[in-house]
């Protein structure tokens, strides 16, 4: 584990499949080498956009070690170990501690709703059991929970955890949790998972962004956070174009729902360009048809990544 600064863009990478929906290693790395080269500045493993509900836990941490093994020490990785209890959690953290990742993010149990309370002691019990930083990952509309600011507050004052990806799209919550890091003077990484926010998250205290719209278009993410960082609005607008425009790729899916259509879009453009090979999604999820992927190739070339 290397002592990288935590900032930027972080990718939420997808998961590449074959046919018979086992990993596709190949493609999995090729996906690391293209955003890499992009310039992204760290990338979230095994996380909603990699499908990690639909993996088993030996496949998560193959995931994870895959992308340690190819990033090889540039860029940080967080690996997401969430689970529907903190024991389950704590396996994988155990697991996880060893195949190079940097950092491991924790969504509260999904399943069972959690108190706050219970939530603290979730955090603190996985904290106890590995080394390896621990992320808040904050994501109710998945998991029923949501971690609330003075939780959060709490656990990085007692340096439980180091920072969080905020995924509630609450922003009022945001602004409060801001308001006590300010205010405590606690140290916390505070990143969106966002798209509409890139170019000036900074301008809400975030240290970064986690968008899945990532995987298909780094360098445009990159190019609107940074112009973003120096208040170029021209330059930063011209790369947001550019994204809202690809981001069509994302509701071809006419029987899918949101989060299959989105992922399945982002999967399928990534085949059209060349970097992974099978645009599979993890059954129950619906890839996209044949007459459903006719409209990529001019979406592609009208947002410039053909």
């Amino acid at each position: 584990m290397k002592n990288h600064e935590y900032k930027g863009v972080i990718v939420p990478i997808i998961t590449p499949f074959t046919l018979d929906e086992k990993i596709d290693v190949k493609s999995l790395k090729n996906l690391v080498n293209y955003l890499v080269d992009a310039g992204v500045h760290g990338i979230w493993a095994a996380g909603t956009s990699g499908e990690f509900s639909a993996l088993s836990d030996l496949e998560r941490l193959k995931v994870m070690e895959t992308v340690a093994e190819e990033v090889n020490g540039r860029i940080p990785i967080i690996g997401n170990i969430s689970a529907t209890s903190t024991k389950l959690a704590i396996k994988l953290a155990k697991d996880s501690s060893n195949i190079g990742i940097d950092g491991l993010a924790v969504t509260p149990p999904y399943y069972y709703d959690s108190s706050q309370s219970e939530l603290i002691d979730h955090f603190v019990q996985i904290k106890n059991q590995t080394s390896l930083p621990l992320w808040v990952y904050n994501i109710p509309s998945t998991v029923k929970t949501t971690v609330e600011p003075s939780t959060i507050a709490t656990l990085a004052k007692d340096s439980i955890v180091v920072g969080i990806k905020d995924s509630s799209g609450t922003g009022e919550k945001l602004a409060e949790l801001t308001f006590m890091c300010k205010r405590d003077e606690i140290d916390l990484k505070i990143f969106l998972g966002s798209v509409y926010r890139i170019p000036y998250a900074q301008k809400l205290d975030a240290h970064g962004i986690i968008p899945g719209d990532a995987n298909l278009l780094p360098s445009y993410v990159v190019k609107a956070w940074e112009y973003g960082l120096i208040n170029s609005n021209i330059e930063s607008n011209t790369y947001m174009k550019k994204i809202d425009e690809a981001r069509k790729i994302q509701n071809l899916s006419k029987s899918g729902a949101d989060i299959s259509s989105k992922l399945a879009g982002i999967k399928s453009g990534l085949k059209e360009i060349g970097i992974i090979e099978c645009d599979i999604m993890s059954s129950p999820l619906k890839s996209l048809t044949e007459e459903e992927k006719q409209p990529i190739k001019n979406i592609l070339k009208s947002s410039g990544l053909l």
